[in-house]
């Protein structure tokens, strides 16, 4: 049986509260952040993380729960807040029946993050979000996810990008997302007046616009070269090989559910 461990880091940014859970098995080690603004709660982590998250909460004042996507890691806790609280849990309109219905989830995401999160009743996002104090843009930004979306702090000037950003040169993806919608979503991003970024799987970014087109530049760089592969008759596993020849372990754990070969694949598809 794997040993699993798990911390929390608890800590603020101005009149920001998060909370880092951290999540390592044999080999790997991952993490999740929880925010807190205003009473506004943003993804509530997993619910193998529940002890921890709870933690978190516990003294604070949570008026709303606004969620980036329907993924395990970002709803685990949700209705167990819902039940303790009798607040409301809001998500992007396409995933409002989702979440009244039993997750599956594969054998390894069980492992990291836990069973599947309870369902839980939710109320569809607009296009803005009115809190105490704050106004909130929700801004739609598929690709991760069809239902992802990032939210803009008028106030502070933060960008909340769920797992938009991540990281500037991504090597693996999960198989459902479309690499092209995202590029789409970081440049609709761009478009709004911020540089904090805060991303939950990689906290605060106070130089959150010059990393948001560096994954831009990046993936446009990889797009380019894909069709250059392409056109030269490599097929998607050549040209996957050529491109990101690093062995990750996540692909074979995750029978391919994460690889780089998603991103190529929707590339080639494009030409």
């Amino acid at each position: 049986m794997l040993e699993i461990a798990k911390n929390y880091i608890l800590s603020t940014h101005g009149p920001l509260d998060m909370v880092e859970h951290i999540v390592k098995v044999p080999g790997i080690s991952l993490n999740v952040y929880s925010f807190l603004l205003d009473g506004v709660l943003i993804d509530t982590a997993s619910p193998g993380l529940h002890t921890q998250f709870f933690d978190f909460i516990a003294q604070k004042n949570v008026e709303h729960i606004i969620h980036t996507h329907l993924h395990e890691d970002h709803i685990g806790n949700t209705a167990d807040m819902i039940e303790k609280f009798g607040i409301e849990a809001h998500i992007h309109p396409l995933s409002v029946a989702k979440t009244t219905l039993e997750m599956r989830l594969p054998a390894y995401r069980q492992t990291v993050w836990g069973p599947p999160p309870k369902p839980f009743i939710s109320q569809p996002l607009s296009n803005t979000f009115t809190s105490a104090n704050d106004r909130w843009a929700i801004i739609p930004t598929p690709g991760h996810t069809q239902d992802h979306v990032a939210l803009y702090n008028q106030q502070h000037g933060y960008l909340f990008t769920g797992d938009l950003f991540v990281t500037p040169k991504p090597k693996i993806v999960l198989i459902d997302e479309n690499i092209l919608d995202t590029m789409a979503s970081l440049e609709k991003v761009l478009t709004y007046d911020f540089d904090t970024m805060i991303c939950h799987h990689a906290g605060v970014i106070e130089n959150g616009r010059e990393l948001v087109q560096m994954k831009l530049d990046y993936l446009q760089e990889i797009q380019q070269r894909v069709h250059k592969l392409a056109r030269e008759g490599n097929d998607v596993f050549e040209v996957t090989q050529q491109l990101f020849p690093k062995h990750y372990p996540i692909v074979e754990q995750s029978h391919t559910e994460w690889s780089a070969m998603h991103m190529v694949r929707v590339f080639m598809n494009q030409r």
